[in-house]
Formats: structure tokens, C-alpha cells, sequence
């Protein structure tokens, strides 16, 4: 009896690993798509979405009031999508994401993004104020 279980084990492992190389085998890597199309324009909308999203809910601004001004594609050297908080401690890693510039009326704002949808506001070109008159003398 022995004999007749190990044997019956052996070829329950033998069809085991015959299904799992044979599921493997037909899987092959495929490169993304090109910017613009398929999984990668959706993911430079969804950034673009939550950075807008985010720069309304921080500035009390209604979405509609957000133009896009620029998105680029950009690896980051860290973590922290290249734009640190004091304190911050980043992960010395490439991140792939995006640089996207917004403006609500005068003021341009830049957010990093990586390509999982986190977003951060890293700067703020203020409006430049409006001259004042020289006083007459």
C-alpha cells in the first residue's frame, strides 16, 4: 500500500507542476502603450483629475475655474516626487510620474505627481502685483 500512495503523490505533484509551467508559458510582457492612448493616458488624466482636485479643495477654487497649462512626463529622484516637506523623509528611488502646471486666474501653480495618482502642490508663482503710480511731486 505504501508503494501504490507515494505513487499516487508523485503523480499528483507531477500534474501540479505540468499545470503551473503550462499557465506560465503562455504569459508574455508586453510594453505600455504610448502616451496618449490605453493605460497610460488614463493615467496622465487620473494625475491631471487629482491635481486639480486637490488645487480646488486647498484654494476653495470650483474645478471649472482650473485651466491646465502643462503636463509633462518626468522621473522624480525620490520618493517624495522631487519636492521634499521640511522634516520629510524620501526613499532614494526613480519614480515615474508627471510635472503638471495649473493656473486659476494670475497664479500658476506646479504639482508632482507619480503614476499610482499621489499628488503634491511643490510651488506657487504668485500674481504679479499691479504697479502702483509714482506719487506726483
Amino acid at each position: 500500500m505504501r508503494i501504490s500512495m507515494r505513487t499516487s503523490m508523485s503523480g499528483l505533484l507531477a500534474l501540479l507542476l505540468v499545470a503551473v509551467v503550462s499557465a506560465c508559458a503562455g504569459r508574455k510582457a508586453s510594453a505600455p502603450p504610448p502616451s496618449g492612448e490605453g493605460a497610460d493616458g488614463k493615467t496622465r488624466r487620473e494625475a491631471f483629475e487629482a491635481a486639480t482636485r486637490d488645487l480646488s479643495r486647498k484654494i476653495g477654487a470650483p474645478e471649472r475655474d482650473i485651466a491646465g497649462v502643462s503636463q509633462e512626463e518626468v522621473t522624480w529622484p525620490n520618493s517624495c516626487l522631487g519636492c521634499p516637506k521640511t522634516e520629510e523623509l524620501c526613499a532614494q528611488v526613480l519614480t515615474p510620474g508627471y510635472r503638471i502646471m495649473l493656473r486659476v486666474r494670475d497664479a500658476t501653480y506646479e504639482y508632482h505627481s507619480n503614476r499610482g495618482g499621489r499628488v503634491r502642490l511643490c510651488g506657487q508663482s504668485a500674481p504679479s502685483p499691479v504697479p502702483t503710480p509714482a506719487p506726483a511731486d
